[in-house]
């Protein structure tokens, strides 16, 4: 009777050890929600903090064409002003005044461009470490988990040993 107490004693130990270990697991399983969930918001937040840049940064960038247009106009009207011009020399004039705005506008074109791969780049790399971050704590979930169950499963082959030897 007494090896029965002794049994029950050790597969209680091994139930309350068990019941500590499954807690520690949920608690860093909750853990790791809570640690997911920051990593999510602040992710939205830098998406909305990039976004708002993009936006300035695209307001100011039009803002200055707009001002460079108005330059332009003024310049040239003083120019047009101060000198009688031929038909051919306006028409020269305006090819040359054709071609570098082609060329304003291509390298605003190229700008615009490379901060759009700027932005496409930086929230690729951000998406791929908040990705990381998700897989090492389904891994460290996982782990965990798998800790617990070969704990569950190890209390009946302990308890085993025990009947044997009080047997002999």
């Amino acid at each position: 009777m007494a090896t029965k107490t002794t049994l029950q004693e050790k597969t209680e130990q091994l139930e309350q050890a068990a019941t500590e270990v499954k807690a520690k697991v949920e608690k860093k399983v909750e853990a790791a929600e809570v640690k997911l969930e920051e990593v999510k918001e602040k992710a939205a937040e830098q998406a909305a903090d990039i976004g708002a840049e993009v936006k300035e940064a695209s307001a100011t960038l039009q803002e200055q064409v707009k001002k460079l247009k108005e330059d332009f106009l003024v310049h040239f009207n003083d120019f047009r002003d101060k000198f009688t011009l031929s038909q051919d020399d306006l028409i020269e004039l305006k090819e040359v005044v054709k071609i570098e705005f082609a060329s304003i506008v291509e390298e605003f074109s190229k700008l615009t461009k490379e901060v759009k791969e700027d932005v496409t780049q930086f929230s690729s790399k951000h998406k791929e470490h908040v990705a990381e971050t998700i897989q090492r704590t389904k891994s460290n979930a996982v782990e965990a988990w798998h800790k617990v169950k070969d704990t569950e499963e190890k209390k009946p082959t302990e308890v085993k040993p025990e009947k044997e030897k009080e047997t002999e």
